[in-house]
């Protein structure tokens, strides 16, 4: 298991969802005394922000899950290896 790569994908990952939890509580501070009974802001102010956080967010959490599986991936190798051999010798005997 590559523990870096692996580390570097949990990080990219956490920075997605901080990224997204900072979108919605952005758009919920810029309306919040602005909202009454008959009409929310917060939709309009939402779409406000833009796209561009909604890019890094989602950029963050592809290279971050991607990191993730490329340190996960010899793990997965070794596991199919070992059933691989136990059939071999199976097949020998």
């Amino acid at each position: 298991m590559k523990k870096g790569i692996t580390a570097l994908g949990c990080f990219f990952i956490a920075i997605a969802a901080f990224l997204y939890v900072s979108k919605h509580l952005t758009a919920a501070l810029m309306t919040a005394y602005i909202n009454t009974p008959d009409v929310t802001y917060y939709e309009g102010a939402y779409d406000l922000i833009g796209f561009g956080m909604t890019f890094w967010t989602l950029l963050s959490l592809f290279v971050g899950i991607l990191c993730l599986f490329i340190g996960i991936g010899p793990i997965f190798k070794k596991l199919f290896q070992v059933e691989d051999s136990k059939r071999k010798m199976n097949k020998t005997v």
